[in-house]
C-alpha cells in the first residue's frame, strides 16, 4: 500500500501551498477525497525550497502511515528532517509498539538547507500555556503564529475573527509580530484515522505536535527563524501518550531550526503565578483564552472544567480571575466539585491537572475571596480531601467501548445524526 506525492504548487499569490497526491484503494477510507491537504499563509511563501515546502504534508501524513501501515513516496526532502524521523517514530513506538516496522518513507533526493537568520517564533493559541511561554520569552520578541483549523474549525469564521480581535487588542502583544495560518490539518482525513488509536483521539494523542510545528517550516524559511517555541501542556510528573511532549517536539528538526518544548518544568498553577507576576510588573491585565466552548461569551465560557481549573488556579494564587479574562459564575465552587461525581471518568492528563491544583492548595497560601471567606475556605478544604484516584475509578474499559461505538455510529451515519441534533435542540 502506498501514498504518493506528485507535485507541490504555490497558488493565490504564493500564499497557499497545495499538494497533488494519490493513494491506493485500500487506504482510501482514511482520506477525504474532496478535501486534500493544504496550507494557507498570510504572506508569500513561494520562495520556499520544495524540500521544505513538503514538511507540512509529511508531518501530518507520516504518523497515519506508521499506524495504518502504508508507504509514502516523495521526490525530495530536507536532510535534517529526514534524519529526525527515525527518532520521532521511536518516540511513538514507546507507547504504541504495534506500529514497529509499519509504513516507510521513500525519498529520491535529500537536500541540505541552512538559514542565516536568528529570529524566533512561538505557536500562540492565546491560552495559559502559550501566554506564559510568551512572558518568559518576551525579550526575544518572537513571531506569534496562530493556526486556523487547529482549535477553531475553518468554517467557524465568526470565532476566528473574534480570536484575532482578542490578539490585536491585547496590550502586551506586538501586533507587527502576529501571523496567521489556515490549514485543514484536521479535516483532510476521515474519522477512521481516529480509530487507529484506542482512545479515538488522534489529534490529541498523536497528531497535534508534529502537525502544528510542521506547517511552520515554510514560514520559518521566509522569516529566517532559527528557534521555535511550543508551550508544554504537562511535566515530567506524568507520562502518557500525547502528541506534544519534549521527545516529540524537540525531535522535529529541519534546516538549522531548533524547537523548544517550553515550560516543561512548570506545573499549570506555577504558570498561572508567572502570568500574574508578569501582568503586575508590566501594569497590564492579560485576557487568557483557555476554552473554545460554543457557550463562550467573551474570552471564555467560565463554566467548563478547563475554565474552572484556570479560575481556581488564579484564586489559589491570590488574585481575581476577572482580571484575566474570566467572569466568576454563581455557585462556582459547587460547580467545580460536581466534576467528581460517581459517574465521572477522566483521562490521565485531566486527573493530573486536578492533582496539581490539590498540590497548590496544600501550600495553604492566602487565596482570593470573592464572596465569603469562611464558606470558600470550606470548599477548598473539601476539594483537598478528594481522593482523586478512587473518585474517578470506574469501569473505563466498558465506557471506552461504548464511546467508541457511539463515535463510529455518529460518523458513519452523520446525516442521520445531524437530523437528530436538530430535532433535539430545536
Amino acid at each position: 500500500m502506498k501514498f504518493q506525492l506528485h507535485s507541490i504548487d504555490f497558488i493565490e499569490d504564493g500564499k497557499k501551498i497545495i499538494y497533488d497526491y494519490s493513494f491506493d484503494p485500500k487506504i482510501k477510507p482514511y482520506f477525504s477525497s474532496n478535501n486534500p491537504f493544504y496550507v494557507l499563509y498570510d504572506q508569500d511563501v513561494s520562495q520556499t525550497p520544495l524540500s521544505l515546502a513538503i514538511i507540512p504534508l509529511l508531518a501530518n501524513i507520516l504518523p497515519i502511515s506508521w499506524f495504518a501501515g502504508f508507504d509514502v513516496i516523495i521526490d525530495e526532502l530536507d536532510e535534517t528532517f529526514y534524519n529526525s524521523l527515525k527518532e520521532l517514530r521511536i518516540q511513538f513506538e514507546k507507547h504504541h509498539p504495534k506500529i514497529t516496522n509499519k509504513g516507510k518513507l521513500f525519498c529520491k533526493k535529500l537536500v541540505s538547507n541552512k538559514f542565516n537568520g536568528n529570529n524566533s517564533m512561538l505557536l500562540f493559541s492565546g491560552g495559559l500555556d502559550s501566554f506564559e511561554s510568551l512572558t518568559r520569552n518576551y525579550d526575544k520578541d518572537p513571531y506569534l503564529v496562530s493556526i486556523h483549523g487547529a482549535d477553531v474549525e475553518i468554517k467557524d469564521k465568526k470565532r476566528w475573527h473574534q480570536f484575532k480581535e482578542f490578539n490585536e487588542k491585547e496590550p502586551i502583544i506586538n501586533n507587527s509580530k502576529l501571523t496567521y495560518i489556515e490549514s485543514n490539518l484536521r479535516d483532510f482525513y476521515t474519522y477512521k484515522v481516529n480509530l487507529l488509536v484506542n482512545n479515538i483521539s488522534w489529534w490529541g494523542e498523536i497528531q497535534h505536535g508534529m502537525a502544528l510545528l510542521g506547517v511552520l517550516a515554510p514560514l520559518s524559511y521566509i522569516l529566517q527563524v532559527s528557534h521555535i517555541f511550543i508551550a508544554s501542556s504537562n511535566t515530567k510528573d506524568v507520562d502518557f501518550s500525547w502528541g506534544s511532549r519534549p521527545e516529540v517536539d524537540e525531535n522535529m528538526k529541519w534546516a538549522g531550526v531548533n524547537i523548544t518544548h517550553d515550560g516543561y518544568h512548570l506545573r499549570r498553577p506555577e504558570k498561572i503565578v508567572n502570568v500574574i507576576e508578569f501582568a503586575k510588573q508590566n501594569h497590564n491585565n492579560i485576557n487568557l483564552r483557555v476554552c473554545y466552548s460554543e457557550l463562550r461569551n467573551g474570552a471564555n465560557c467560565n463554566r467548563c472544567a478547563k475554565c474552572q481549573r484556570t479560575m481556581f488556579g488564579i484564586i489559589l494564587a491570590g488574585d481575581n480571575p476577572e482580571k484575566y479574562g474570566f467572569k466568576i459564575p454563581p455557585h462556582f465552587y459547587e460547580s467545580l466539585l460536581s466534576n467528581f461525581n460517581k459517574k465521572v471518568q477522566m483521562s490521565t492528563g485531566l486527573k493530573y491537572e486536578w492533582w496539581c491544583l490539590q498540590e497548590k492548595a496544600k501550600q495553604n497560601s492566602p487565596f482570593f475571596v470573592f464572596e465569603n471567606q469562611e464558606k470558600e475556605d470550606a470548599f477548598i478544604k473539601k476539594f483537598l480531601a478528594l481522593d482523586l484516584q478512587n473518585t474517578i475509578q470506574i469501569n473505563t474499559e466498558k465506557t471506552n467501548r461504548l464511546y467508541r461505538l457511539k463515535f463510529i455510529l455518529r460518523n458513519k451515519f452523520s446525516g442521520i445524526y445531524k437530523i437528530y441534533k436538530n430535532l433535539r435542540y430545536n
